[in-house]
């Protein structure tokens, strides 16, 4: 499943904060190992495809 080089990191709030509008350019705030902040940048394109496969990941959940 994960490397010895993956970065294991927690999502831990809502927000999304606005960088730029053009090109449109966000930040999110992760909590890492050790309580490490990351500061995870995400533009439009990448955001469309991170929740195509969040929408897959959760119908693949089964049903109760």
């Amino acid at each position: 499943m994960c490397s010895v080089d993956t970065i294991v990191a927690e999502y831990t709030g809502y927000q999304i904060d606005l960088v730029s509008r053009s090109p449109l350019l966000g930040s999110i705030e992760l909590s890492g190992q050790d309580d490490e902040v990351i500061n995870l940048k995400i533009s439009k394109s990448d955001a469309e495809r991170l929740m195509s496969e969040l929408a897959r990941f959760i119908a693949a959940e089964p049903s109760a």
